[in-house]
C-alpha cells in the first residue's frame, strides 16, 4: 500500500488486516513490547483513519469495537484511535449514532468513558457526540454517554 496508496483493493486489504478488538490492537501496537510496529504504530492508525473517509462503513465500526474496551485516553496509538472515532463520526454522524444505539448499555458507557477522556482530563469534543446522539433520537445511548461523565474512575486494566 505504500507504493500504491490509492489502490482500493490494497486499501480494503489494509482495513481488513487492521485489528478489530482491544487485545489485538494493543498486542500489535504496544510500545512496551518493542515490536516493529511499536515505533510506527501511530502512522498505521493515521492511515486507518484516513481510509475512514472513504470506507467509513468498515473503519468506524472497527474503531468503535476497539475503543469500547479502552479504559482511558493515552498518548500514541490510543490517542490516534480516539481521533479516528471523532473524525469519522464528524464526517458520518448518523453511522456513529446507529452503531452506538445498537450497543449494550455497558458497552456504551465504556466507549463514552474512553471518548470523554483526553489530554488534560476531558476531550473538548465530547459534547458534539452528545449532540449527535440527541439529534439522532438515540435517547438510551445519549443517557449512557451522559452517565459516563459522572461515574467514578474505574481501575486500570492490568493487561496493558
Amino acid at each position: 500500500m505504500q507504493k500504491q496508496p490509492n489502490a482500493p483493493v490494497l486499501q480494503i486489504g489494509f482495513i481488513s488486516a487492521f485489528p478489530d478488538n482491544k487485545r489485538d490492537f494493543m498486542d500489535l501496537f504496544n510500545a512496551h513490547t518493542r515490536d516493529e510496529l511499536a515505533g510506527t504504530g501511530v502512522d498505521y492508525v493515521k492511515t486507518f483513519r484516513k481510509l475512514g473517509y472513504d470506507f467509513e462503513d468498515s473503519v468506524l465500526p472497527k474503531a468503535i469495537s476497539i475503543g469500547k474496551d479502552m479504559p482511558t485516553w493515552s498518548e500514541g496509538v490510543v490517542d490516534e484511535l480516539q481521533k479516528t472515532i471523532y473524525y469519522c463520526t464528524n464526517k458520518h454522524p448518523q453511522l456513529f449514532a446507529d452503531i452506538v444505539g445498537k450497543m449494550k448499555k455497558s458497552e456504551q458507557i465504556s466507549l463514552a468513558r474512553f471518548l470523554y477522556s483526553g489530554r488534560g482530563g476531558t476531550n473538548e469534543n465530547y459534547d458534539i457526540l452528545l449532540q449527535i446522539l440527541e439529534k439522532a433520537g438515540e435517547r438510551k445511548a445519549h443517557k449512557s454517554f451522559m452517565e459516563a461523565t459522572t461515574l467514578p474512575d474505574q481501575p486500570e486494566d492490568e493487561t496493558e
